[in-house]
């Protein structure tokens, strides 16, 4: 049986970018914790479905993610939400985190 790569199940060209990003947890109505600190990082690429974002931290999988994506000098962020899909640990740097994000509000097709 032949494997599919990862790069052959994408549905949508990833586009370099560098762009800061600042994700919250979007926490339940009855949460028992009141804030959680945000997680702050750089987005490595983007597409139409999601991004590939760069932490020092690992965020949970299927976790939901209130991101503020920054461009450029551009003096507002972007407001965005964004559910992860799988994050792992990066093997280059030490203490660095590679997460997939998917939008959950986009144009449809």
């Amino acid at each position: 049986m032949k494997r599919v790569s990862e790069r052959d199940r994408r549905r949508h060209p990833r586009f370099p970018q560098v762009l800061d990003i600042k994700a919250q947890d979007v926490l339940p109505l009855k949460a028992k914790e009141d804030h959680r600190a945000p997680v702050l990082g750089r987005v490595q690429n983007m597409s139409k479905g999601g991004i590939c974002f760069l932490s020092q931290q690992p965020i949970s999988k299927s976790s939901l993610l209130l991101c503020e994506i920054g461009v450029g000098d551009f003096p507002v962020a972007i407001p965005s939400l964004l559910q992860v899909r799988w994050t792992r640990k990066q093997n280059l740097e030490a203490e660095s985190y590679l997460s997939g994000l998917k939008f959950l509000f986009s144009l449809p097709q």
